[in-house]
């Protein structure tokens, strides 16, 4: 499915940025409908032979909401299994228990969106350092496999 690690992570990284942008456009389903059923009690003349407009934009909205809800799903999932790879199902064993902080850099810069500046501010290293133990880490990601790595079982030495 992906070719490697950094192949993963840029997979991940995409579905935490559209995860992002998913939550803002329910938030703003969520204020849209509100706002529907607005209306005085005062009788309204129709000028069109729509008898359930808004029955077909509240179900357009439904609609919508649905479809949002499950690519949201999707990106929650792959974020979930990149964070089972760095700090394994439990938070004490994955890549973190393996390397240390270079799988904290993966975290900030592919999930939580930092750059690699802003990441090597958050880790006080340069950002030199701190991307280049980043690739260190994809590479032992590599190598390592995926199951052994989020079972916190590293190459033997």
């Amino acid at each position: 499915m992906y070719a490697d690690a950094r192949d993963f992570f840029s997979a991940a990284r995409k579905a935490s940025q559209d995860a992002d942008t998913i939550s803002r456009q329910l938030a703003a389903l969520e204020h849209r409908a509100t706002g529907m059923g607005g209306g005085g009690f005062e009788p309204r003349v129709r000028s069109t032979p729509a008898h359930d407009r808004m029955g077909s934009a509240i179900a357009s909205l439904v609609d919508r909401e649905q479809k949002l809800r499950s690519e949201l799903e999707s990106d929650y999932a792959l974020i979930d299994k990149a964070c089972n790879l760095l700090y394994g199902t439990d938070n004490e064993h994955g890549l973190r228990s393996l390397i240390g902080w270079p799988a904290d850099a993966l975290f900030h810069h592919y999930l939580a969106l930092l750059t690699w500046d802003e990441t090597a501010r958050v880790l006080g290293y340069s950002a030199s350092h701190v991307r280049n133990q980043a690739n260190a880490a994809l590479d032992y990601l590599d190598a390592n496999g995926e199951l052994f790595t989020t079972l916190g079982i590293g190459l033997a030495t």
